[in-house]
């Protein structure tokens, strides 16, 4: 990668970038008040490495960024984020990502109009930006997934010191202990279809449905 390619996957995935992805916590808040600690939040993750958006998010990432190039990408993308959306059947989660992917594209298109006033998608989903917006900055795919990896796998730690007894030292340690599982994800999601794009977490996707109905939160889903 050249060093302009990699300042523009750091602006993209850097903790500050404008997209309110801070005020998500995927269901953790939920965890936090039920008595969750860091072992709790370690299965967490793991059910989110290898059956939740490092299935659903990574894949549908890598799709978009092989479809967003050629005479039929308007279509492909359109209905890959049609099939994306679908999968995301918890209002709140399906609401966070099209909030996310809306805020992204926006912010992108605003900071690179020669390259991205072609991406157009309706309630677009964050990760079929970020594979979609990859691809037109010429950011290499399996560089974007890493990143992305690694994006989602930080957002959860973050969230979980706001609302668990976890220190941002144990945060850390657990970035490092599942850093094989997510070289394992992009893997998977490098070579991916539309039939390995699926997540399976019913008990996260309660708790992020009960989220919403929490007496105080510091987090909006």
């Amino acid at each position: 990668m050249s060093d302009l390619q990699l300042f523009r996957l750091f602006q993209l995935f850097d903790s500050q970038f404008p997209v309110g992805a801070f005020a998500h916590s995927g269901g953790l808040e939920t965890y936090g008040q039920a008595g969750a600690r860091l072992p709790e939040l370690s299965e967490i993750i793991r059910s989110q490495v290898t059956q939740g958006w490092g299935r659903g998010e990574l894949v549908a990432a890598s799709l978009a960024w092989s479809v967003t190039v050629g005479p039929d990408a308007a279509v492909a993308l359109a209905r890959l984020n049609a099939i994306v959306g679908a999968h995301k059947i918890i209002p709140s989660v399906h609401h966070a990502s099209v909030g996310q992917g809306r805020r992204t594209l926006s912010l992108l298109t605003r900071l690179h109009p020669d390259r991205l006033t072609s991406l157009t998608l309706d309630s677009p989903h964050h990760a079929v930006v970020i594979g979609a917006a990859g691809r037109l900055l010429e950011l290499p795919r399996r560089e974007l997934l890493v990143a992305h990896a690694h994006g989602l796998l930080a957002a959860t730690i973050a969230a979980a010191t706001r609302c668990m007894p976890v220190s941002p030292a144990q945060g850390q340690e657990l970035i490092v202990a599942f850093q094989p599982a997510l070289a394992a994800a992009v893997l998977r999601a490098l070579d991916a279809t539309e039939e390995d794009l699926f997540t399976c977490t019913p008990a996260l996707d309660i708790r992020c449905h009960q989220q919403s109905g929490l007496r105080t939160r510091l987090f909006q889903s």
